[in-house]
């Protein structure tokens, strides 16, 4: 071999053990660097969690098998064959199993979406009370807070249903919200209120709305009680307008009340602590007093009243609630296209005024507008409504054949059924209220206890953690924001909505999203008192069908829909809240 050729060869060696080295040493580094080894680690853990799911789906389809159980959805198709406690109106044992979870569906997103929302308004309140300056509200929000958190959920259930459900009366003896009777309202109580409001007007920049309504009511207590005087014992009966200033009785009154205001005037004299008391509560009441007292022997009070009829709104027995039933008539789509006429305009006008604030910096009670027009739009479209006329004559089952009379015959003789009242009503909404008939109530909106206990359960459950979270939100506002609001004369109330409450949702929505989450699946604790839900009704037709795993995996699918529908509308408020 020459030398040139050994040269070469010799090269190529010392190249070929460079590249060695160089892999050698890309090797250690790629296998020493720590995101590799994770991505490795987590590879092999979901190979083997993957592996063992394998194994054990495996196992169990070879046992069910063997057991004639073999998983599939062709099962929904079937004759349910059971009857549900709280069936929808097209539900029977004839129908099908998926039917059947419908049904259950149905009846849980009832529980979930009417206890967030009175989930959500207690919690607020509660959470607000907890910061309350008044010991007695600050004392008993905390003691509800701390109950109710710290007692578990499925104990409260058992209370509801068990304790206060079962101690309800028969349907016999239901309790009637109001009792029936005859309620006469005083004109001059409607006077009073609108009285205080006007002249509240003029002078609560000078004195304040507090000082305002003590007087009012102090002066409305004290012709109520000469008036009551006056109707129980015959020397009081001549007081009322008597118009005799000279008389020595009031005489002796004037200088008792002269004698009331030297006192408290003394009192804050004295004492300067009391001061600001005497200011707000004994001044006010002083001269309301007097001066009800002056109207009460100068005027003639209004005497009259509006006779009105009261019919239970609401029944309570063991069997369950019953409540007004709201049936549109055959006039409510046209009543209703005002309604979606009036929410456009004021969407709009709502994004114009909004923008124009945002430019000029000016308060425009937008949102007030809103709601001004939308009932605007709604009265004038019921009155429109209503103006055209029901037909003058109806046709109804009368001694087993149908007969044409007179609408107004028909209505005093009572033989229109609630469908032909829907349809020759003038209004586009019809209260129907309960009626109890034998030992049954055959019209009105029917509540199950049931359903009552698992509502108020999840709801007063859920609301004393929300409290705490509104709490929280609320003391996360920093307090100099809070003074410097009070200082440029905003009222409490102000204060709290348009500067505390706005920045308090940035803390207090995250969490508010996961005790949602936890009232939609704490629904599942329906079982305990037999309340058909979603998972009742699943674990029924799983022990009828025998399709353990496919009625599982139905169950866990909605309840992770329902959640993710949930956590994603949070989520959306969140990011519109946050700050950008």
């Amino acid at each position: 071999m020459t030398d040139a050729a050994e040269t070469g060869f010799a090269h190529n060696i010392a190249r070929f053990f460079r590249l060695i080295r160089r892999v050698v040493l890309l090797i250690r580094r790629v296998v020493l660097d720590v995101r590799v080894l994770s991505t490795a680690v987590q590879l092999l853990f979901l190979i083997a969690v993957i592996a063992g799911l394998a194994l054990l789906t495996g196992s169990i389809l070879d046992s069910m098998e063997e057991d004639n159980l073999t998983p599939s959805f062709s099962f929904l198709n079937n004759r349910a064959g059971f009857d549900i406690g709280e069936p929808a109106p097209w539900y029977s044992n004839r129908s099908t199993f998926l039917e059947a979870f419908l049904v259950g569906v149905i009846n849980t997103l009832r529980v979930i979406s009417v206890g967030l929302v009175a989930a959500t308004l207690i919690g607020v309140l509660i959470g607000i009370c907890l910061l309350s300056n008044n010991y007695l509200v600050r004392t008993i929000a905390k003691t509800y807070v701390e109950l109710l958190r710290n007692t578990p959920l499925l104990v409260q259930l058992y209370v509801w249903y068990f304790i206060v459900m079962f101690s309800l009366p028969p349907i016999p003896q239901a309790l009637a919200f109001p009792s029936e009777g005859v309620f006469f309202l005083r004109l001059r109580w409607l006077l009073y209120p609108l009285l205080i409001w006007i002249g509240g007007q003029y002078v609560k920049r000078r004195v304040g709305w507090r000082t305002v309504i003590l007087f009012g009511a102090a002066a409305a207590l004290m012709i109520e009680a000469g008036l009551w005087l006056a109707s129980t014992r015959a020397d009081w009966a001549a007081v009322p307008g008597l118009g005799q200033l000279r008389h020595p009785d009031w005489l002796l009154y004037t200088a008792v009340s002269a004698l009331l205001l030297a006192l408290a005037y003394l009192i804050a004299s004295l004492w300067p602590t009391l001061r600001s008391l005497v200011r707000r509560y004994a001044y006010p009441i002083i001269a309301g007093q007097f001066t009800g007292a002056l109207i009460l022997v100068l005027i003639n009070v209004p005497r009259a009243a509006l006779r009105a009829e009261i019919y239970p709104a609401m029944y309570a027995s063991v069997r369950g609630f019953v409540f007004p039933e709201l049936l549109p008539t055959s006039r409510f789509n046209e009543w209703m296209l005002f309604v979606v006429v009036g929410l456009a305009v004021a969407v709009v006008l709502a994004v114009i005024y909004r923008r124009q604030a945002e430019l000029t910096g000016e308060s425009i009670p937008y949102f007030r507008y809103g709601v001004l027009i939308v009932i605007g739009f709604m009265i004038a479209g019921w009155a429109l409504v209503r103006a055209e006329p029901s037909p003058a004559y109806v046709e109804v089952a009368q001694d087993d054949a149908i007969v044409t009379l007179p609408l107004t015959e028909a209505r005093e003789g009572d033989l229109l059924t609630t469908e032909e009242i829907r349809l020759v009503s003038r209004d586009p909404l019809l209260v129907v209220l309960p009626q109890r008939i034998n030992f049954n109530f055959e019209v009105g909106l029917r509540v199950s206890p049931e359903y009552m206990a698992l509502l108020l359960g999840l709801t007063i459950y859920t609301s004393a953690f929300i409290a705490e979270i509104v709490r929280a939100g609320i003391q996360a506002v920093p307090y100099g924001q809070i003074e410097a609001a009070r200082s440029i004369g905003l009222p409490q109330g102000k204060v709290l909505r348009m500067i505390v409450l706005p920045q308090a949702l940035r803390v207090i929505v995250p969490p508010l999203g996961n005790q949602y989450l936890n009232l939609a699946k704490n629904s599942s604790l329906a079982l305990a008192i037999a309340y058909p839900d979603l998972f009742q009704v699943m674990t029924t037709i799983m022990t009828t069908s025998g399709q353990s795993v496919p009625g599982m995996i139905m169950v866990m699918l909605t309840y992770l829909v329902i959640s993710l529908i949930i956590s994603g509308t949070t989520n959306v408020v969140n990011r519109r809240l946050r700050l950008a």
